[in-house]
């Protein structure tokens, strides 16, 4: 599509978790629309990362950051 024009840059996907983040950080989109208050424990973000004028950074371990969400890591270690 690039050579039509378009940007990757001016998609932003929406999503309630942050999968959702991580494809648009991975595929160099526009950004990503999240709602981290809802679909818990899976939305939101990992514990660690703070929202900074509507801006959130990603978790500095490899994957989604399952892992650095703590009420969400303690549901998948009850169902393993």
């Amino acid at each position: 599509m690039k050579t039509l024009g378009w940007s990757s840059r001016r998609l932003v996907p929406h999503g309630g978790h942050q999968m959702s983040l991580n494809i648009a950080a991975g595929l160099h989109l526009g950004g990503n629309e999240s709602y981290p208050g809802v679909f818990q424990p899976f939305g939101g973000f990992a514990d660690d990362i703070a929202v900074e004028d509507g801006y959130v950074g990603l978790p500095d371990i490899p994957g989604v950051g399952f892992e650095k969400k703590a009420e969400l890591f303690t549901v998948f270690r009850q169902l393993h």
